[in-house]
């Protein structure tokens, strides 16, 4: 409202800019016009119209403003330029007044966004009777400059008004009437941080905020109460798994000299003990070990780890008829936390089921990266498919009708960025897909 009464009181302010410098245009120009009509007077009487030639360009050349004479009818006797047109809308309007012995009205304001010439006209009277008229042809060029610039700063006046009625009156009252929803908005980055016993409160709120800040209380604390069953499910869940995990490695050891399938499944066994083990780290039931908690454990060889655990996937590969090529093995090390297993099983069972043999798999550098790298020979992706390798339960359209759950490439994505690293599908040459599981090297591993 006091913005509208604001733009509301400059629109007369601007109409009198335009208006004021019109009109000391106009009055200055007629003094001029009614001494040219005095001069006419005798010329027009005598027919010795040469001096009045001479004084129009005279008087062009000083103010840069056209200036003619005609006589009662409307005959040009005297001008400063050539070609003048008496029968143009204005000229025409003006020399029909001034003939008749009327002085014209003033013209209109000046403003920016119009253009032409101010005609100013004055008749040549001799003892009562109209002998022609003096016309000017003003340029308005300056003039309309100059209500621009005075529009511009009442523009910026008023914007300057508005600006400061915003700060001193509409702001103070904006973050009062705000303030409730800046508590609410920072208990919600909050509550995203993990601080789920975080409240927010709604004494003294306008009751609409105060059901909204029940409803977020109440949010909040069914979000804390899941929390902590999902930590005594966890919890129970590791400490039952121990005992069948334990007395299942006691079988399987005993079988691990018979068979290599056999030693494959207790990697398997251990890696469920890892997995156990970092669940009941998650549910606070066990506390870090002393390498974990300082952070001084040896890097991991890559390379390695990956030749351990293909040893399984041979044998499984073989089973289904399927070739199995190591390719390149270069030490390197990286993070110990990095579960190189997990990942390798999902990109040799992905291979296996939506590639085609072989399925060749390496361990090379790239600069300050370990890559990881499984390779099919199936019908790959598309470009707009290789984009979105990774996303969580996206499914090439090819496969939508095979088995699996499109999380196995999100897990490997969310595993590999764990420990600073990434995860890049391409096709290769020949045919096929590529995917690459980058990691950082860490620089002190000795090859």
């Amino acid at each position: 409202m006091v913005v509208a009464l604001a733009i509301v009181a400059v629109i007369p302010l601007a109409n009198f800019i335009a208006t004021s410098t019109s009109r000391t245009l106009f009055l200055s120009r007629s003094n001029d016009a009614d001494w040219f009509a005095a001069m006419a007077e005798s010329p027009l009487q005598t027919g010795d119209i040469a001096n009045l030639r001479e004084l129009a360009v005279r008087y062009q050349e000083l103010y840069n403003t056209p200036v003619f004479v005609v006589d009662v009818d409307s005959r040009v006797v005297a001008t400063s330029v050539s070609g003048v047109d008496v029968k143009q809308d204005d000229i025409a309007a003006a020399l029909h007044s001034t003939l008749a012995g009327r002085l014209p009205p003033e013209p209109p304001a000046l403003w920016p966004w119009r253009s032409g010439e101010m005609i100013v006209s004055r008749p040549v009277v001799n003892n009562g009777s109209v002998l022609g008229a003096a016309v000017l042809r003003v340029p308005t060029e300056k003039a309309r400059d100059q209500v621009q610039s005075g529009l511009l700063l009442l523009l910026g006046g008023l914007l300057i008004s508005i600006g400061a009625i915003i700060v001193g009156i509409v702001r103070p009252i904006t973050r009062w009437v705000l303030r409730p929803l800046q508590d609410l908005d920072n208990a919600t980055h909050q509550i995203t941080r993990g601080a789920l016993d975080t409240r927010v409160s709604t004494d003294g709120r306008a009751p609409e905020l105060r059901r909204l800040g029940d409803s977020f209380n109440s949010m909040a604390l069914s979000l804390h109460q899941a929390r902590q069953r999902e930590r005594e499910f966890v919890a129970d869940a590791s400490h039952q798994l121990r005992t069948p995990l334990t007395s299942a490695r006691i079988h399987i050891e005993g079988l691990s000299r018979l068979s290599p399938t056999a030693r494959f499944a207790l990697s398997d066994i251990d890696r469920l003990g890892r997995i156990v083990q970092r669940l009941s780290r998650l549910a606070g039931s066990d506390r870090p070990s002393a390498a974990d908690a300082e952070g001084n454990e040896e890097p991991l060889d890559l390379a390695q780890a990956v030749k351990e655990r293909l040893v399984g996937w041979k044998a499984v590969y073989a089973a289904d008829d399927m070739e199995l090529i190591v390719g390149e093995m270069v030490p390197g090390g990286v993070a110990p936390e990095l579960e190189v297993d997990d990942i390798l099983d999902v990109l040799l069972d992905n291979a296996s089921k939506y590639g085609a043999p072989p399925v060749e798999v390496s361990v090379t550098r790239d600069g300050t990266e370990v890559v990881l790298s499984v390779r099919d020979h199936g019908l790959g992706l598309g470009s707009r498919d290789l984009k979105k390798v990774g996303e969580r339960f996206w499914r090439s359209a090819h496969h939508r009708e095979m088995p699996g759950t499109g999380l196995g490439l999100a897990i490997v994505r969310s595993e590999a960025a764990r420990v600073g690293g990434r995860v890049v599908a391409r096709p290769p040459i020949g045919g096929g897909l590529v995917i690459e599981v980058r990691v950082p090297l860490i620089d002190d591993y000795d090859a």
